[in-house]
């Protein structure tokens, strides 16, 4: 009897997975059989790159272990070599259903490819951007992290040929100023800096209290030297035998977590907030939403299902709220709300698109759309005003219209007064010039001042904007009934009527139909 009841008991028992445990701290997840030792190393290290990461780019008033990340990172740790073989991914992270998936072997410390891909992740889910060199340098800084529980060092010398050139010389920056006493301390404040759209020589006086060249000629001299030593951080207080959480793993979970290692991100279990991704219809963008609420992808794909133009800018703002460096986001939030006229929200979203662009030829970009913007906003400030006017005029007459006898009997009365002398102007002088080349009056929307000469950009009442130039301005004739004519650089708030004359000889390289002879503010 009682022997069946033991039989019974092991029957009911979840199969566990022999030998598989997984650990847990923060967002880091390690299965392993390769043994409970290595698990704990393993997720040691990436706890403490985590903790010294956060002490240069934690935000403010929070510990140094506040960075998270949108997935966990699951590390599947293999005893050996030959275990790992079959498992081998594209690249040291790839997307699973529910997290970011690695996979090593036991038997060999964390690669360095490994601890930049995991820096870099907890980069891109924590800040605002910095210089894409500065990020590439910090990941290749933080790859040669080393640890012993709270024994912590950063700044040990690559390999030979592993990163060179410019790349290689910006590591030797920040290695310079993790590592040497007269700079250790600061970095986080120059990093900051850099967090909070500063520029570098900002950045450096606030650190530093030095040029961007001076510190530019010390790396130099440093880089040359190539002394490069490993540096003792301060590691956050864990003890990897008590601070991990610790479970037993079912089989069903292993198997399910070895299959997503075969897809190697290509693929995900449907019912996985990628896989509820991937059918791209309203429900399952919905429970995707639910089953990871800072993941921006499902808003960004709903707003392309939406039709109502209110719907869709307000998926599209939570996306770019969650994900803010992601500058595509805040280019087609920009564009929406141009479509609907919201210039003064557009120009917001331009303006954080510029600052989430990856490269400097991105940012040329956005800010000449950005700039295009200001364009469409003016002469849509222009049309409304015509349009409020021509409202108030139709209303006049409406009114006129109603008292039309009494009106009437005005006219008469004033017309036996004053005679029929209305219209009797006839010939009138031009009011500058001699006639010759082409008129254009409009409101004047934006001056760009070009080392010397100014190119305006004028709105007729009607048609598209149109760039002239002014060659020389100490040159240019000003009518004689003119207003004063001065030129700021920029838009012009406000915008001003302006006539002008010019030879119409469009200018391809500076973009313009003619150049201003003859200008005057009405």
């Amino acid at each position: 009897m009682f022997r069946w009841i033991a039989t019974a008991a092991l029957l009911a028992a979840p199969s566990f997975a022999a030998d598989w445990i997984e650990y847990r701290s923060g967002p880091f997840h390690v299965f392993s059989d390769a043994g409970d030792r290595r698990a704990r190393e393993a997720l040691t290290e990436m706890e403490q790159l985590r903790y010294e990461l956060g002490g240069l780019i934690g935000k403010e008033g929070l510990g140094k272990s506040d960075l998270s990340t949108i997935w966990p990172i699951d590390l599947v740790l293999f005893a050996n070599q030959r275990e790992y073989g079959p498992h081998v991914l594209p690249q040291p992270l790839v997307d699973g259903g529910s997290a970011r998936l690695a996979a090593w072997t036991g038997d060999t410390a964390l690669p360095r490819d490994l601890l930049r891909a995991i820096t870099a992740r907890l980069i891109e889910d924590n800040g605002t951007r910095m210089a894409e060199q500065i990020e590439t340098a910090l990941c290749d800084l933080f790859s040669t992290i080393q640890v012993n529980a709270t024994r912590v060092s950063v700044g040990a010398p690559l390999p030979s040929g592993e990163i060179t050139g410019a790349r290689m010389r910006m590591w030797a920056k920040l290695q310079m100023l993790e590592t040497q006493p007269e700079y250790s301390g600061k970095l986080r404040v120059y990093l900051n800096n850099l967090l909070q759209a500063g520029e570098e020589e900002a950045a450096v006086r606030n650190a530093f209290d030095t040029t961007p060249a001076k510190l530019e000629a010390q790396t130099d001299a440093y880089l040359h030297a190539g002394k490069f030593e490993a540096a003792p951080v301060t590691g956050r207080a864990l003890n990897p035998n008590r601070d991990f959480i610790e479970k037993n793993v079912e089989r069903p979970a292993i198997d399910a977590l070895i299959a997503e290692l075969a897809a190697g991100g290509k693929s995900f279990p449907p019912d996985s907030p990628r896989g509820l991704l991937a059918k791209n219809t309203r429900s399952a963008l919905e429970l995707a939403v639910k089953a990871n609420p800072r993941w921006a992808e499902p808003h960004f794909k709903m707003a392309a299902l939406e039709t109502d133009p209110a719907a869709k800018i307000g998926h599209l703002k939570t996306a770019a709220s969650l994900d803010p460096r992601n500058a595509g986001y805040w280019q087609i939030l920009a564009q929406t709300q141009t479509d609907v006229k919201l210039y003064a929200d557009a120009e917001k979203s331009w303006t954080a698109a510029e600052r989430a662009a990856v490269n400097p030829a991105e940012r040329a970009r956005i800010h000449q759309a950005k700039l295009d913007l200001e364009d469409q906003r003016a002469a849509f400030e222009i049309a409304e005003r015509k349009r409020a006017l021509e409202e108030e005029a139709q209303e006049l007459q409406r009114i006129k219209n109603a008292s039309a006898a009494e009106v009437h009997a005005a006219e008469q009365a004033a017309n036996q007064r004053l005679g029929a002398n209305a219209s009797n102007i006839q010939n009138p002088v031009p009011w500058f010039g001699d006639g010759t080349g082409e008129r254009l009056s409009g409101t004047l929307t934006r001056v760009e001042c070009l080392n010397g000469p100014l190119r305006l950009t004028i709105q007729p009442d009607t048609g598209t904007a149109v760039r002239l130039l002014i060659r020389n301005p100490k040159q240019l004739t000003v009518a004689a009934d003119s207003g004063e004519a001065t030129f700021g650089c920029g838009v012009q708030k406000p915008v001003r009527k302006i006539e002008v004359q010019h030879n119409a000889k469009p200018d391809a390289k500076l973009g313009t139909a003619g150049d201003i002879v003859v200008v005057k503010f009405p």
